[in-house]
């Protein structure tokens, strides 16, 4: 790990300085509030024509809860919350080995874990910017110059620009990360899987406010069911990377039937859904692990920097809170970004190790058995009633 005990000097910024957000996800549209909030001047690009909807909901829990308080945006995330779902790992013959059911009706505890659709999420943070920052779509950066007085951009369609600090939030395979730090392969960390993602408006393949897990050795399959839709997750692990592009999605659709082809439960069912269409979500399962996440006036938020993996359910939680921590260490630091940018890592890195740790080893096990062996320790937590979910 980096030592960052030693104080660095770098130059005040002065007020309303000009900076750039690469990425209008959650981390972007968060770190843009912020720091329009502190009195940037805040610019967001983004390679998408619009904000980048699809995918499966977001929790919203501990932390984040009270991030998105002080933001003023709780509320309307509540209002949106789904109803609190029941979790049940099945068989092959549909028979539930064990889980967790939700709590309704009088008896139910006042909630501290919230599930909001993704786009909802995202409708939220994007109003909460909305007019107050300049938010340019369809570019991307495309080359950083990190001077004295500032960091020079190039943009994809040409454009260059100057300004004081710039913000990494553009998501696992982030180009902010890779023009200032190198190849991604120096700080992806592969997680022995590969994971495809759809969401389809079809609500009968099992009942709304559950998910259910279906696994053997190696495969498995998680439905969400809500009102208006179903997830599908389809997971296989492997020992190695596979190589593919990433941009072919043909070959994504032949790699799912290779290894889910004759699976039972309600993996046919899936399956019909997997050749529809080319919107879903493919990648290995991979984190991201670096020993700083900022160099010179660039720093980075969210999956850029500490990716965490969709088994561990929290990449939007992180994103939320990455954001808030940085702007604590902002305000706390005033003109000084560089002690800024120390503190946020100081003081965020041991939660991230921790939720990454979990993900890599306990979470795959459980959701994602690899083996004989990870089946068996899995369904005898299940029995025994002390499965962490």
């Amino acid at each position: 790990m980096t030592n960052h005990s030693a104080p660095v000097q770098s130059p005040p910024l002065p007020s309303a300085s000009p900076v750039l957000v690469s990425g209008a996800s959650f981390a972007g549209l968060a770190t843009a509030f912020w720091l329009n909030r502190l009195g940037y001047q805040v610019t967001i690009v983004e390679l998408a024509s619009g904000l980048r909807r699809g995918g499966t909901p977001v929790d919203i829990e501990g932390e984040t809860i009270g991030i998105l308080e002080r933001m003023g945006l709780f509320g309307a995330v509540r209002a949106k919350a789904l109803p609190p779902r029941a979790f049940r790992f099945k068989d092959a013959d549909d028979r539930t080995l064990g889980g967790i059911d939700a709590a309704t009706g009088a008896e139910e505890p006042s909630r501290t874990r919230f599930e909001i659709h993704r786009d909802d999420l995202l409708d939220i943070l994007f109003c909460g910017i909305n007019g107050s920052v300049e938010v340019l779509f369809g570019r991307s950066v495309k080359q950083l110059e990190d001077g004295p007085d500032g960091v020079t951009v190039t943009l994809s369609d040409g454009m260059r620009r100057t300004f004081a600090l710039v913000f990494g939030c553009d998501g696992n395979r982030s180009s902010t990360r890779k023009l200032v730090f190198g190849a991604e392969e120096n700080f992806s960390h592969f997680m022995g899987g590969y994971v495809y993602l759809k969401v389809v408006p079809v609500t009968g393949i099992l009942p709304p406010n559950v998910s259910e897990v279906f696994s053997e050795p190696g495969r498995t399959a998680m439905l969400n069911g809500y009102d208006d839709r179903t997830d599908i997750c389809l997971a296989f692990r492997t020992a190695g990377e596979i190589e593919y592009d990433y941009r072919d999605r043909a070959q994504q659709r032949a790699m799912i039937h290779d290894h889910f082809d004759g699976l039972g439960w309600k993996v046919p069912t899936a399956l019909k859904h997997v050749d529809a269409d080319d919107d879903f979500y493919f990648d290995r399962t991979n984190q991201i692990r670096m020993s700083s996440w900022s160099k010179g006036r660039v720093v980075l938020v969210g999956d850029a920097g500490y990716c965490v993996s969709p088994v561990a359910g929290m990449g939007g939680s992180m994103a939320i809170i990455g954001a808030g921590r940085l702007a604590q260490a902002l305000e706390r630091h005033g003109a000084d970004y560089a002690a800024a940018f120390q503190d946020y890592h100081e003081k965020l890195h041991a939660f991230v190790e921790d939720i990454q740790t979990r993900a890599a080893n306990e979470g795959m096990a459980t959701i994602f058995p690899a083996d004989d062996a990870e089946m068996a320790e899995r369904d005898r937590k299940l029995r025994d009633g002390k499965l962490d979910l």
